[in-house]
């Protein structure tokens, strides 16, 4: 991180009086450990910060501290906005992209990223934002609580599926290690967020698995309304389905299309290494990264299916025939 933007953003938050940090729609673990995690460190150094994502914090994060003070809406003004794991302002939903005339602080690591803000620091080599995050505390020389830890902590676990990823490196390895000395807990964390889910989301994968597709390398399911209703599944309570699904040998890219219940269709895309779906997502207004990635569409189901299923098939033809 360079001294000159890590001033900026030093000065920025010490003179503000009221932060409000937000993560994207469809939160994952390092939206929901990145918005805990800078919440527990702006708190520690006494600042006020509201801390908010438009959708509720899911059922596998909620172990996290500080996981029931996120709110839903802005409330009052702040006179600082950060966003935090958001590839681009609209990702923030539409309550918070609205918010005008307000300092924006943009903290992200998607390649995607379309620099937002009025300070953008955005670094696609990190695995996930949350070891951004450890990085900003350690060059402030902030001291971290475990159960700040945990939520960075958290972030790393989740987007590099328990460091497994091809862009885990020395530095993913060290920013664990660290966050373990600062009394984070590596297997409660994987447990929580990773392992642990309801009989009925099971049950739900179970009714995805049964009605998969395939077709010229790509692989798709969908999650209905009635579907997670019939489980008893909260809205947005089937992450993980497209990760589990991404270990088909036949399929070069994934897609899970999920109902969900304002009437969106969250779509989650996974592909094979060589395989870019970034791209993609950020034509329909999502991103992430090139194996991992996601967007959320309005519409009727069956009509973004076809949408996005076209995206993908003339994509993975293009990058075939480019790569021979």
């Amino acid at each position: 991180m360079k001294p000159s933007l890590l001033q900026a953003i030093n000065d920025r938050l010490r003179a503000a009086r009221h932060i409000l940090v937000v993560t994207h729609v469809g939160p994952d673990g390092d939206a929901i450990g990145s918005l805990l995690g800078l919440g527990g460190l702006l708190w520690d150094q006494g600042k006020a910060a509201t801390l908010a994502c438009e959708d509720p914090v899911p059922e596998s994060y909620r172990f996290l501290a500080g996981s029931e003070l996120v709110v839903q809406q802005a409330g009052n003004r702040p006179d600082l906005l950060v966003s935090v794991d958001c590839s681009d302002r609209d990702r923030m939903g539409e309550s918070f992209a609205a918010l005008e005339g307000i300092p924006l602080i943009n903290i992200d690591h998607h390649v995607t990223n379309t620099m937002f803000g009025d300070v953008n620091w955005v670094e696609p080599s990190c695995a996930s934002t949350t070891q951004m995050l450890l990085e900003l505390a350690e060059g402030l020389g902030w001291q971290l609580r475990p159960p700040v830890a945990d939520c960075l902590l958290c972030g790393l676990v989740t987007d590099t599926r328990s460091f497994r990823t091809a862009n885990v490196d020395g530095e993913t390895i060290g920013a664990a290690q660290r966050l373990l000395a600062a009394g984070a807990s590596l297997s409660r964390v994987a447990r929580q967020a990773l392992d642990l889910r309801s009989l009925g989301s099971v049950r739900l994968w179970g009714e995805a698995v049964n009605a998969l597709q395939l077709r010229d390398g790509i692989l798709w399911t969908r999650v209905t309304r009635a579907m997670r209703q019939r489980w008893s599944v909260e809205d947005r309570e089937t992450s993980g389905l497209s990760n589990f699904l991404s270990g088909v040998r036949e399929a070069r890219i994934v897609a899970v299309f999920t109902e969900v219940d304002n009437g969106d269709v969250d779509v989650s895309l996974r592909a094979q290494p060589g395989v870019d779906v970034a791209q993609v997502a950020l034509r329909l207004g999502g991103g992430g990264h090139a194996l991992a990635s996601g967007l959320t569409m309005k519409g009727d189901l069956d009509e973004v299916e076809q949408r996005v299923l076209a995206e993908l098939h003339r994509s993975l033809a293009e990058q075939e025939t480019r790569h021979g």
